[in-house]
């Protein structure tokens, strides 16, 4: 009885301990989200709360007023191209730093440690100077450029770490069968680590989505703006509505939980795999 009783007591201290964490993190988006379907006036008179008459009127024009369209394109296109180039530069090089023996190998692994010890703004100058010259300030081009960088050291430990646990004899046996060492990649390494690519283009595109120091300071013209800066015109210019904050709140962070609902348990794959058993 002893025995029941205490695991009885344990996991009701582990479900009360967990309901209460999801609570915390919940009730205030919730409240964001509750807060979006209100009127101004409600809103600043009462911040917490049900909506008396729910409406979709602040929706559409936070929509109209932000420029949204025009900037989920911009991102969508932006973090589409970035993440297509930084799994191919992170996959191609987080399988020579596991699996492959040539001189600098471990300087290029402290060279990315050291990268992403190093806060981002301590460069922004510099990097601001030198695409300005190269004229690609204020262009999608620049910005894509700029987060390929941003994204590529962490993952390529991240991918490193994974594919260090895919057993060498495999890429191995395939060349004994014939195949390259670019074949052995595709045919035998890729099709195992498909969930930390999964994870990593998830991580990237989380980062490009809600990144706003860069691309503030890089891009001007509003027909290239990023979703991230359209949250800035309604705490300035259009901040005295608060039922339009809250609304561009939602906005801005619904892609980012759509991602994370549909793909939740790919995400936790990727980021607690890291063997492969026999």
């Amino acid at each position: 009885m002893n025995k029941k009783w205490k695991s009885a007591i344990c996991t009701f201290i582990k479900w009360f301990f967990l309901i209460c964490m999801a609570s915390f993190a919940l009730i205030p988006l919730l409240q964001v989200v509750f807060n979006s379907f209100r009127s101004d006036q409600e809103v600043k008179a009462m911040p917490i709360g049900l909506p008396q008459k729910a409406t979709l009127e602040n929706y559409f024009d936070t929509w109209t007023i932000g420029e949204y369209g025009i900037a989920y394109l911009n991102t969508l296109l932006v973090a589409g191209v970035v993440i297509a180039v930084v799994l191919t530069v992170v996959g191609l090089g987080a399988y020579a730093l596991s699996k492959l023996d040539f001189r600098l190998k471990g300087f290029m692994t402290a060279y990315f440690f050291v990268a992403i010890s190093l806060p981002s703004f301590l460069y922004i100058v510099p990097d601001y100077s030198l695409l300005n010259r190269l004229g690609l300030v204020n262009t999608r081009v620049g910005l894509m450029i700029v987060y390929t960088a941003m994204q590529i050291p962490f993952n390529m430990l991240l991918l490193k770490t994974f594919l260090m646990g895919i057993p060498r004899e495999l890429e191995e046996a395939a060349k004994i069968d014939g195949c390259s060492e670019l074949d052995s990649f595709l045919k035998i390494t890729l099709p195992i680590a498909k969930p930390i690519f999964l994870t990593v283009a998830l991580l990237v595109f989380v980062n490009v989505w809600n990144e706003y120091l860069w691309s503030n300071t890089f891009v001007s013209d509003d027909a290239l703006k990023t979703v991230a800066t359209r949250f800035v015109r309604f705490t300035g210019q259009y901040g005295s509505n608060m039922a339009r904050i809250y609304t561009a709140s939602v906005i801005t962070m619904a892609p980012i939980v759509i991602l994370y609902l549909l793909f939740s348990r790919k995400f936790i794959e990727g980021m607690t795999s890291g063997s492969v058993k026999g």
